[in-house]
């Protein structure tokens, strides 16, 4: 699935990427979105690589794949 600018995400139910605990139980909203596959790890394409910050307004210093996340409804 690709996400766009603005929509609400949170972490994946099935990622059990540890480095992901400390914002895992968070809304993520999408701050930036490469849908274009030029991410961080060329063997992702066409994967989007996505950059967040919570509904608080803190910046996650993180950046996600499609596979990583699930839209909140």
């Amino acid at each position: 699935m690709k996400y766009e600018l603005n929509d609400k995400v949170k972490v994946n139910s099935n990622n059990d990427n540890e480095n992901y605990d400390s914002f895992r139980s968070e809304v993520l909203i999408i701050t930036h979105a490469d849908n274009k596959g030029r991410g961080y790890d060329e063997e992702l394409y066409p994967q989007g690589l996505y950059c967040f910050i919570t509904e608080n307004g803190d910046e996650i210093n993180c950046s996600l794949y499609d596979y990583e996340l699930e839209k909140v409804l």
